[in-house]
């Protein structure tokens, strides 16, 4: 009998992954803290004390250049950029192999 597992995250680490999701998207403009804070449901120190702070030591989110607001910083969109590439590369393998298997005997 198979039982699911069910895992409790902690709070600030579930707060953070929902911050990823929320700026996902506004990568150009990004958003300003009043829209983070909004978003993530959280106080402005929420946002003004642990964004300077993550951009810093994780260089996942960053300020936009001359404003206030936030967007995903380029480690984060290299990650992404990186498991597309995987995807693109394994999906051309498989269209390959695809290809080899099905040209009639």
């Amino acid at each position: 009998m198979h039982t699911e597992t069910t895992y409790k995250l902690a709070e600030p680490i579930r707060k953070t992954c929902d911050l990823f999701r929320l700026l996902a998207g506004h990568e150009l403009l990004g958003l300003a803290p009043t829209e983070i804070a909004k978003g993530l449901d959280v106080a402005p120190s929420w946002v003004s004390v642990n964004l300077p702070a993550l951009a810093a030591v994780t260089g996942f989110v960053e300020r936009v250049e001359g404003t206030n607001r936030w967007r995903l910083g380029v480690p984060f969109v290299r990650i992404s950029v990186t498991v597309a590439a995987n995807l693109g590369q394994a999906k051309r393998r498989l269209d390959e192999v695809s290809q080899r298997y099905s040209v009639p005997l």
